[in-house]
């Protein structure tokens, strides 16, 4: 059995990717190394190199990738969320509310892909996978979260993923603007744009929890058998899988966010 990552690890060359291995679970457990991986759609080519991915599950629609080619031997998924984005850019500089309002929309519309998602992790031999979108932000968090979250996987350490977004932007600014979406941004509005506050994440799963029992049960009503979330666990949570070679060993492992983010 292989040791899970003990801290997030980044895609090097890759925009705002990284492996999810070392989320913990209410119990300790943590996500296995090598096996779901998130980010910007640019880096499903790095990533095919890198670690061997068999599956892309692609949440952008057909403008958001022109003639972008697909890499050999990974199968993907086209799972288009098209969401109405003006609560957001209606701001220069969105608030947090602006984004909760936000990802609310975009839980309706993604539970379905979440709970595809779900099933998908069940299965071994598809693995690794990437979950992506333009920016691998907003719909990707979202999807991941909700995914995760119905396997047991704690909402801070969700939330905590989701603020790296913010710090790996910041870190590395030139690799934003190699992306198409953010050639033109100055540098405020590319803040503004790449902002990910942590607790708007874990409000939506809360609130989500408070509505429906469970986000696991929220996904069962979008297509999740509770069979499937628990052979997905397994998978997922407790390392029975042994890992791709070269998995696990790609990544720089950072810490997901500062001390100071107190979420529980």
């Amino acid at each position: 059995m292989h040791r899970p990552s003990t801290g997030t690890r980044v895609v090097p060359g890759a925009p705002n990717t990284r492996d999810l291995a070392g989320l913990r679970d209410g119990t300790g457990l943590r996500v296995g190394s090598g096996l779901l991986y998130r980010g910007a759609g640019v880096a499903v080519g790095p990533l095919a190199e890198r670690v061997g991915l068999r599956l892309v599950v692609d949440l952008r629609d057909r403008r958001e990738t022109p003639g972008e080619p697909s890499p050999r031997d990974v199968t993907v998924l086209s799972r288009p969320l098209v969401t109405d984005r003006s609560v957001i850019k209606s701001s220069a500089a969105p608030q947090p509310s602006h984004y909760l309002a936000y990802y609310r929309q975009l839980a309706r519309l993604a539970a379905p892909t979440a709970a595809e998602l779900v099933g998908l992790l069940a299965e071994p031999t598809g693995l690794p996978l990437l979950v992506c979108c333009s920016a691998g932000k907003d719909r990707t968090s979202v999807v991941c979260a909700l995914a995760l979250r119905s396997l047991g996987v704690r909402r801070a350490e969700l939330a905590r993923d989701h603020a790296l977004t913010a710090r790996l932007f910041r870190r590395d600014p030139a690799t934003a603007r190699s992306m198409a979406w953010a050639r033109d941004l100055g540098v405020r509005e590319l803040a503004a744009r790449t902002a990910a506050p942590g607790f708007v994440l874990w409000t939506l799963l809360r609130d989500l929890e408070r509505e429906h029992g469970s986000v696991l049960r929220f996904l069962m009503g979008h297509g999740l058998s509770p069979d499937t979330a628990r052979r997905a666990r397994r998978v997922v949570l407790t390392g029975h899988r042994a890992p791709t070679t070269g998995t696990g060993r790609t990544g720089v492992a950072v810490r997901p966010t500062s001390s100071s983010e107190e979420l529980t």
